[in-house]
């Protein structure tokens, strides 16, 4: 029986170009959706994790961790520096333990740049992190010259952006200012290498520069010498302490590197285990784990993992689908050649035998092609992606044990596929095997058990799809989701010929052509069913994806727009903000800051008057790339009992500074409120702005001169200061010339009043801004430089999740641009099997297209009536497969970003029905069933009908 069966794939190799493609189209789409998962994890990596992704190990602060501050300072101190290495790296097998520890600084501005710096009146500012001992931990490379030599106080490595802007080259000298002011002395340094613009979204809109320990040291006490002898000077006393204004380093995270062939499992518990010894919140995890980590704590979910998760899962089921229907027709339409070999002796082993050897050598073979396919496509598709501008991160990552485990996968499903068709075939005599076959029908036994298990399956699948996605159950979800999709195609030989009936009625004005069409595609309902159901699976998938990833697109904008409601925000107080801590310090004579009722001392150190932070505003908004801007004023502050002070950025015993903005201004830059009772009422008189950290209905704010209850307009994030309106500021006691002698009340009175006046005088007014949509990555640097201009600060008083928000769309987008123009190529290798399959359709009706032709009609009438067959069947199940597709994606994403959604007060996740391309993928499938009938009707045509009736 093997050599029947090898013979079998060697003299009639047509007969297996359908199974071929199946599996090919299968395993395709199963080996994409598992390389677009790695690629989206290497590309994830390679931009959010880039900070970190040439570590082994990164140790972070613990997302649950209530002292962050606490943590970060405690890591920067374990770790050490290169030349001072901390108890971390005694750890066994680490060979480098790298804590990233920035310092602010200028950088002197070319002499013909126009306008003054964003750090000083010369000087731009710029992050100066340190290069650690082991430079591969380094995550921008060099692209010219070497990084800082040790010990090296005269040498900086310079990105290359910045060095291109300010005409600087290696071994070009330039001057690095400590303090900010215009006669402020600078350290001379010369440009010992260029690397890579950082990725990091704390690092993107800034000048990057690479130091030694010991420059960043020098660095620090510069500017502490001049700020302390300024303070000292002003104060006529002597300078404050360093070791106080320097304070303690803190590090975002610590990159673990090891030593060669260590357990990196071990070092981890090693390193977690040192961790909670010395009390650290931190958690100890790989690069991969870590930039993933960074999204839910963005996103609030791990939304790749679940996505890509759900996509391979539901490839998987694709794949079994679309290879067990064609190997099942396959066999179904070889029953006579089967039962010819049972007659001639041939047991039903050797029968069985015979199609799992079939089986295994063409499921091998389809499974290799297609796992190379999706290769190639995948990585095509990445690297046109990746020269697109502002997606040069997309990497494209092809893991091996996946691709072989997508060959095994083709090769067991193919052999499961053909093990129970070869079983349903050889169940019966070779006698009855040899008559014609019934087709299923709702008047027969066969159509009655579809008809009951179709019926069953959809009920039971359609429950838990709808359950599923109610819990947010993505096992559940895609369960249910599968074993629906089964109850159609067993319940297709029953629905989609009477569909292609009704259809059909269009095809009545082409004559006696149309009306035999749609005869002949309702006369057979097994073979319409079996043309119909590979087209049906492949247009359902895409248009399950497509309306997946338009309703994600969809949702993640909504979700980033309530994490991060304001896209910056400005803090309109001149100079770096230590010379506040400073005068403060000196004001209170024992070189702690002045507390709110120790009298107006620091006032001094309040930001802009209302009229100042006015022409700020207005020329802030003029900025390329601003669509608007509200000017926040000091207003007063909330009880305490409000909601976490530290969660909206300030506040004490006294309560949480609370500021003033004009509602129209108020509105205009802030995004994604939750959806519910009173967040249409934003910037109404009689409402406050608070973080999602309240859970209070109301909250009482007091100002200079009175106090109010105000009702609770809470945002989904909990980084968005309280904000009230102007009205309701005045009638607390905000002047219309608020800030203009800061402090002047914080004296007088006493209680509630003078805390509050006291708070008003040291806090400075703010900026919120609405950054245009055109903004990219690139250009963050070009904006943040206007708006510090503009303003009259330092850029270092620029803050928000712009960044991170640009960098999160840029990655989704990304991955969404790959995964949409993959489904587009799967939908056209879809297509040509179900052009093979026509054509095997029209081949297998030689003898009755003879018949008719024999009966009168003619070679025209019959190319027609075979075109109009495939139109109506690729018609049908195009549309059916597209609304199937619909509710899938639909549901599917409801699964996913449910959760998220009621977050924000979202309770369903409404589908975005992608109508154009759903009227692209019909309009192509009834092209490609036109073309399909192309070859075979021609063919069929020319055969003499008295040569096509002696076929056998």
């Amino acid at each position: 029986m093997l050599k029947l069966a090898l013979s079998q794939l060697r003299d009639q190799p047509r007969r297996y170009i359908s199974v071929l493609l199946a599996i090919t189209i299968g395993v395709t789409f199963l080996a994409s959706a598992l390389l677009v998962g790695s690629s989206s994890t290497a590309s994830l990596r390679n931009s959010i994790g880039a900070t970190y992704s040439k570590a082994d190990l990164v140790v972070g602060p613990s997302s649950g961790s209530g002292d962050t501050f606490g943590a970060m300072t405690s890591m920067a101190e374990v770790a050490g520096t290169s030349s001072e290495p901390g108890p971390l790296q005694d750890v066994e097998d680490v060979k480098d333990a790298y804590a990233h520890v920035v310092t602010t600084v200028g950088v002197q501005r070319p002499a013909d740049a126009q306008g003054e710096g964003t750090w000083s009146p010369d000087s731009d500012f710029a992050l100066a992190s340190t290069v650690p001992e082991d430079t591969s931990l380094v995550a921008e490379p060099l692209t010219a010259g070497e990084y800082p030599a040790a010990g090296s106080t005269t040498e900086i490595a310079l990105d290359e952006r910045t060095a291109e802007n300010f005409g600087l080259d290696v071994g070009s000298s330039t001057f690095l200012m400590s303090g900010m002011s215009a006669d402020a002395a600078g350290r001379k340094v010369t440009v010992s290498g260029l690397t890579e613009v950082s990725q990091d979204p704390n690092a993107i809109g800034a000048i990057q520069l690479k130091v030694d320990d010991a420059l960043a040291e020098a660095l620090k006490l510069d500017a502490a010498q001049a700020m302390t002898t300024s303070a000292g000077a002003a104060a006529g006393e002597e300078a404050v302490d360093l070791d106080e204004v320097l304070g303690q380093d803190y590090a975002e995270y610590v990159l673990i590197s090891l030593e060669e062939g260590a357990d990196l499992a071990a070092v981890q518990t090693a390193l977690q285990e040192f961790a909670e010894t010395e009390g650290m919140e931190v958690t100890v995890a790989t690069p991969d784990v870590q930039a993933q980590e960074q999204v839910a704590q963005m996103t609030g979910s791990n939304v790749f993992v679940w996505v890509l998760g759900a996509f391979a899962v539901i490839a998987l089921l694709v794949t079994a689908l679309v290879i067990s229907n064609t190997f099942s027709v396959l066999v179904a339409q070889r029953s006579r050649d089967l039962a010819l070999q049972r007659a001639l002796g041939a047991s039903r082993r050797q029968v069985r035998g015979s199609v799992l050897v079939e089986a295994g050598v063409i499921g091998i073979l389809g499974a290799i092609i297609g796992s190379a396919l999706a290769s190639g496509i995948v990585a095509a598709l990445v690297l046109w992606g990746s020269t697109n501008e502002g997606f040069g991160f997309l990497t494209f990552e092809a893991n091996l044990r996946d691709l072989i485990a997508c060959v095994a996968v083709g090769m067991v499903m193919t052999i499961i596929a053909s093990m129970s068709a070869a079983l349903a075939a050889t169940r019966v005599s070779p006698l009855e095997a040899m008559r014609p076959r019934e087709d299923a029908a709702v008047g027969n036994r066969a159509g009655v058990l579809r008809l009951v298990f179709g019926t069953l399956f959809l009920a039971a699948g359609v429950a838990g799809l709808v359950w599923g996605a109610a819990e947010a159950d993505l096992a559940i979800a895609v369960a249910g989701g599968a074993l629906s999709f089964v109850g159609v195609l067993m319940l297709a030989v029953l629905f989609v010929p009477a569909v292609v009936s009704v259809a059909g009625l269009a095809a009545r004005p082409a004559g006696v052509p149309g009306r035999m069409a749609r005869l002949n595609a309702t006369r057979n309902p097994g073979r319409t069913a079996s043309t119909a159901a590979a087209l049906l699976i492949g247009t359902t998938l895409v248009a399950m994806m497509l309306t997946g990833g338009r309703t994600a697109q969809q949702q993640m904008d909504t979700i980033f727009a309530a994490e991060f409601p304001v896209d910056l925000q400005v803090e309109l107080m001149p100079g770096n903000g230590t010379e506040s801590a400073l005068d403060a310090a000196s004001q209170s004579g024992d070189g702690s800051a002045a507390g709110p009722g120790e009298g107006s001392a620091a006032a001094g150190v309040a930001g802009l008057s209302a009229a100042e932070a006015q022409t700020a505003r207005d020329d802030v908004a003029q900025v390329e790339g601003i669509d608007s801007a509200a000017l926040l004023l000091p207003a007063g502050v909330t009880e305490p009992a409000a909601g976490d002070a530290s969660a909206s950025g300030g506040g004490s015993d006294s309560g949480t500074p609370v500021y003033a903005a004009d509602p129209a201004e108020l509105r205009s830059v802030v995004s994604g409120l939750p959806q519910g009772a009173g967040a249409d009422r934003l910037g109404e008189p009689g409402t406050i702005l608070m973080p999602n950290t309240v859970e209070t209905d109301t909250v009482t704010v007091t100002g200079t001169s009175g106090s109010l209850e105000l009702e609770v307009i809470q945002s989904a994030s909990s980084a968005v200061r309280p904000v009230i309106t102007l009205e309701d500021a005045r009638s607390i006691g905000l002047a219309d010339n608020a800030g203009s002698s800061a402090g002047q009340g914080a004296g007088d009175g006493a209680g509630a009043g003078n805390a509050a006046a006291a708070a008003v005088a040291v806090t400075a007014p703010q900026l919120w801004l609405n950054a245009s949509d055109t903004v990219s990555m690139d250009g963050l640097q070009e904006l943040n430089t206007g708006i510090a201009q503009a303003a009259g600060v330092s850029q270092d008083k620029i803050s928000g999740d712009l960044s991170i928000r640009l960098m999160f769309s840029v990655v989704i987008d990304g991955m969404l641009m790959v995964v949409t123009a993959l489904l587009a190529v799967s939908v056209l290798i879809a297509l040509i099997g179900v052009a093979n399959t026509l054509s095997l359709s029209a081949i297998e009706r030689s003898r009755e297209n003879s018949l008719m032709r024999a009966l009168g009609l003619t070679r025209r009438g019959l190319r027609g009536m075979l075109a109009l067959e495939a139109v109506l069947i690729s018609g049908v199940a195009a549309l059916i497969g597209c609304a199937l597709g619909t509710v899938y994606g639909g549901l599917g994403a409801h699964t996913v970003f449910g959760p998220m959604a009621a977050g924000i007060g979202q309770s369903i996740v409404w589908p975005v029905v992608p109508w154009w391309e759903l009227a692209v993928i019909v309009g192509v499938s009834v092209l490609a069933g036109l073309l399909a009938s192309v070859a075979p009707s021609q063919r069929a045509a020319k055969l003499a009908p008295v040569q096509g009736l002696a076929l056998a």
